[in-house]
C-alpha cells in the first residue's frame, strides 16, 4: 500500500498510501510524543472546519512514526509561485486572508503556551550572549498573550491549492497572539532561505520581490483585521531569537542575529 515519495520536509517525508491518501512519514530522529501531538491537534482542527487534510490514523511503518491523511492533488503555494511566478503577489493576498481566517478560532489548550514556548527557545538560543537574551526576554514578558488559534510555521510551503487553499504541518500549533503568528511570518518572509526546491528563476525573483511579497502579505492582513504595524513590531524580537534554536543554516541564522542586533540597539536601556 505504501507508494512512491512525492514530498520531503525537515521532519518528514511524504508517500502515496492508497487511493486518496498520503502517508507523512517521520525521520527517525522526531520523537513519538510530537507525532502524536500533530496528529491530536490535526483532527481537533480539521473537526473545527478547518481547511486542512483530514488525518484518517496514527500508525508505525517500518519502526517509524506516522500519520495517514486525505490527499490534495494541489501543489503547494511555493511550488505553484516558481510555475507561474506572476501569480506570487495574489498569492502573498490570499495567504494573509488565510492566516486572518485562522486567527478568528479559538486555540486549543491553554493560553499563554505560545509565550512559554518562546520564552525556552529564546533561552537555548545559540549564538546569542546572555545579556542579549535576558534584554530580549524583558521585552517578551511585556507583550499581551493570546488565546486564538496559530499556526506557528505559516509560509507557502505549508499551504496547498487544489481550487482552494489548505494549510498543512500543524506540529507547531498553538494557542497564542496572532501578531506573534504574524511575526513569524514576516521574518520567515523577510530573513528565510530560499526553499531548495525552487528554481534557479524563482530564487532570482525571490531575492528581488522579497520586500514587495511580505508588503502585499502585511498590508492585507492588516486590512483584514484591523491590526497595526505597531503591533507586531515589538513581537519580532523575540520571535526572531526563538527561531535560532530550529535547523537553519548558519548564513540564515548569522542574518539572524544581525537583524536581532540591530532591533537591540533601537530598545531604551533599561534604567
Amino acid at each position: 500500500m505504501q507508494g512512491n515519495v512525492i514530498g520531503e520536509g525537515k521532519t518528514a517525508e511524504v508517500r502515496e498510501y492508497g487511493e486518496g491518501k498520503i502517508l507523512k512519514l517521520y525521520r527517525d530522529w522526531v520523537p513519538a510524543q510530537h507525532v502524536d501531538f500533530e496528529y491530536r491537534l490535526s483532527k481537533l482542527i480539521y473537526e473545527q472546519g478547518v481547511a486542512t487534510p483530514e488525518p484518517y490514523e496514527r500508525i508505525q511503518v517500518e519502526g517509524r512514526q506516522g500519520i495517514v491523511y486525505q490527499q490534495i492533488m494541489g501543489p503547494t503555494l511555493l511550488k505553484l509561485m516558481g510555475r507561474k511566478p506572476w501569480l506570487i503577489f495574489s498569492c502573498f493576498r490570499q495567504m494573509a486572508a488565510l492566516h486572518y481566517s485562522l486567527h478568528q478560532l479559538d486555540g486549543l489548550g491553554e493560553a499563554g503556551g505560545q509565550k512559554r514556548l518562546l520564552e525556552s527557545n529564546i533561552t537555548d538560543a545559540p549564538m546569542l550572549e546572555v545579556d542579549e537574551k535576558s534584554r530580549i526576554l524583558a521585552q517578551l514578558a511585556l507583550l499581551p498573550e493570546g488565546k486564538k488559534l496559530c499556526h506557528g510555521d505559516f509560509h507557502p510551503d505549508n499551504i496547498l491549492m487544489d481550487n482552494k487553499l489548505w494549510v498543512i504541518d500543524w506540529m507547531t500549533g498553538v494557542s497564542g497572539n496572532p501578531a506573534a503568528d504574524v511575526a513569524r511570518s514576516f521574518i520567515m518572509f523577510s530573513f528565510g532561505a530560499i526553499p531548495e526546491g525552487a528554481s534557479s528563476f524563482m530564487k532570482r525573483f525571490i531575492t528581488f520581490a522579497r520586500k514587495r511579497m511580505t508588503a502585499q502579505y502585511l498590508r492585507k492582513y492588516f486590512k483584514l483585521s484591523g491590526l497595526s504595524p505597531g503591533e507586531i513590531e515589538p513581537w519580532i524580537l523575540p520571535v526572531a531569537a526563538a527561531r535560532l534554536v530550529e535547523g537553519l543554516s548558519l548564513p540564515e541564522k548569522e542574518l539572524l542575529v544581525s537583524e536581532i542586533r540591530r532591533r537591540l540597539a533601537a530598545l531604551p536601556l533599561a534604567r
